[in-house]
């Protein structure tokens, strides 16, 4: 079943919506994702990338290779600086769960690169690793 819910920057700037229903739900704690969210990990809510449309504003975008080999982009606000969204490199969006206009649509079921977390992470361990 199709819903939409739409997010965006902390200061307005940049908004989408998403039509459509989320692929995977996840946590993630490998080294780019503690980097780029300056904690212990993140909470990505993966789309298919066609199901995402930008309303208002462009993000900026940066891209890295991982250690992994994957080509990482993160598209953020330019104003201010807020993590929006990334894309992989087999065709799904990962939109930051914490951008979404109503974070409780966010239900994570798995757990990525646990082996990766800081001894200080908050590892929920009812998820599944995948």
């Amino acid at each position: 079943m199709a819903q939409s819910l739409e997010g965006g920057c902390f200061c307005g700037e940049v908004r989408y919506r998403i039509t459509g229903v989320a692929v995977l739900q996840l946590m993630c704690f490998c080294r780019d994702c503690l980097s780029m969210t300056g904690t212990d990990g993140y909470a990505g809510y993966m789309i298919k990338s066609e199901d995402l449309q930008l309303l208002k504003g462009k993000p900026r975008t940066f891209e890295k290779t991982s250690k992994e080999g994957r080509i990482v982009i993160k598209n953020f606000c330019g104003t201010c600086g807020s993590s929006l969204c990334g894309q992989t490199s087999f065709g799904l969006t990962s939109i930051a769960a914490g951008s979404l206009d109503d974070p409780d649509q966010f239900k994570p079921t798995k757990k990525v690169f646990v082996k990766d977390a800081p001894n200080w992470a908050r590892i929920p361990h009812h998820l599944e690793e995948m």
